[in-house]
């Protein structure tokens, strides 16, 4: 990004430009409720802009901004704090998804609607009439280019945002093509392993060297499993709509949490309605959500005696999922942003930022509702609300 001394020389605005706007802005206060007016009829032309003035609230704030800024024009105070709430507008525009075009077109009302005004009101001072016109349009260029600088900008991390996504799922399917290697060059010994076990437990031997063997085959059988979830986790699963059990993929989902390596000092309460129906869904996505938010539980809680809380329930036509821990809690400056891809309060190579943005994503693909409500110190809860029915629209969008 640029500043704003950069962009008024590269506009070619001077001192005689700011003293020529700052005399054309007492014609502009006599014409400002009537272009404001007329600039209500713009938004009113283009589908995109339409939806954002159904709510009146919104509308007289975005009229109001439209005053200020057209009289700001004329302020010509072109400091820091004029770039910055430009660059703003830039953001602002790329944030609630308005083409740039729209934006230009503006312009262009802006400059149709006051040169004829600037030309009948200085006829008589031809050359503070140029003056005026002069620096009219050198202003409305130097805004313009500011703020599409800053709409770009945005556009641009938004790529690279994208770019490093796409290289970490590409990350994540290689480790789940690494898991599947592994699981056959672990299962083969193993499978020996549990053979010979189960051939000298057929044999008459003593009890305490049966007991040994015993326990030897139950903790080969429990590595089995552990690698067994691990591959059904990685393995790329076609995204098909099928009717799930909830409290099942839960309890898949915590299976695979408890090999976190701070998962044994975290105590788990379960308190699940065994009446609930099965709900449409993509179970392995859904998974993926559960673990996310079990993971991140078990970090907060850290080395701590620390408590995790899951509860389902039913609500009208939907189930309700809550996740509660006591862990170190999320303060208010960062709840606004956790759902935000690549942010996260971890430190550097214990996250990606990516979980609760991809977990956001999956809710909505299924057309509910992920909140989370916490505070410093007294720990978190993410609410999950879903439809247990999915319309096919929902699905074909999918």
């Amino acid at each position: 990004m640029g500043s704003i001394k950069e962009f008024l020389r590269y506009a070619d605005i001077a001192d005689t430009d700011v003293t020529a706007l700052r005399a054309a802005k007492p014609v502009v206060e006599r014409y400002a409720d009537a272009f404001v007016e007329r600039f209500y009829g713009y938004l009113l032309e283009f589908e995109g802009t339409r939806a954002f003035i159904s709510n009146p609230a919104v509308l007289k704030r975005l009229l109001d901004a439209q005053r200020w800024y057209l009289l700001s024009l004329f302020d010509a105070k072109f400091d820091s704090a004029y770039y910055d709430q430009r660059c703003l507008i830039g953001q602002t525009h790329f944030r609630v998804g308005l083409d740039f075009k729209w934006y230009v077109g503006a312009y262009g009302l802006y400059l149709n609607y006051f040169s004829p005004i600037f030309d009948a009101h200085f006829a008589d001072d031809p050359t503070q009439r140029r003056a005026i016109q002069a620096a009219y349009q050198r202003v409305l260029l130097m805004d313009m280019a500011i703020v599409l600088e800053s709409f770009h900008q945005r556009d641009k991390a938004a790529l690279e945002m994208s770019k490093d996504q796409v290289l970490h799922q590409e990350k994540l399917a290689t480790v789940g093509l690494l898991v599947s290697g592994l699981a056959h060059e672990i299962g083969n010994p193993l499978a020996s392993i549990q053979a010979i076990c189960d051939s000298q437990l057929r044999k008459p031997i003593e009890p305490v060297i049966a007991e040994r063997f015993t326990r030897i085959r139950t903790q080969v059988v429990r590595i089995v499993n552990i690698v067994g979830q691990l591959i059904n986790f990685a393995r790329p699963a076609p995204a098909v709509w099928t009717p799930v059990d909830i409290n099942a993929v839960i309890e898949s989902a915590l299976e695979i949490a408890r090999l976190a390596r701070n998962a044994k000092s975290v105590e788990v309460k379960l308190q699940f309605d065994r009446t609930l129906p099965l709900i449409d869904a993509l179970s392995e996505q859904l998974s993926q959500v559960f673990l996310n938010l079990f993971l991140n539980a078990m970090d907060a809680v850290g080395e701590q005696c620390g408590i995790l809380e899951v509860t389902t329930s039913r609500q009208n036509s939907h189930v309700v999922v809550k996740i509660q821990d006591n862990g170190c809690g999320i303060s208010d400056e960062n709840l606004s942003r956790i759902f935000e891809p690549f942010f996260s309060t971890k430190d550097v190579g214990k996250g990606t930022g990516l979980g609760l943005h991809v977990s956001l994503s999956i809710i909505d693909r299924h057309c509910g509702r992920i909140q989370c409500d916490s505070s410093v110190g007294r720990g978190t809860l993410f609410t999950i609300t879903l439809p247990m029915t999915q319309k096919p629209e929902s699905k074909e969008s999918a």
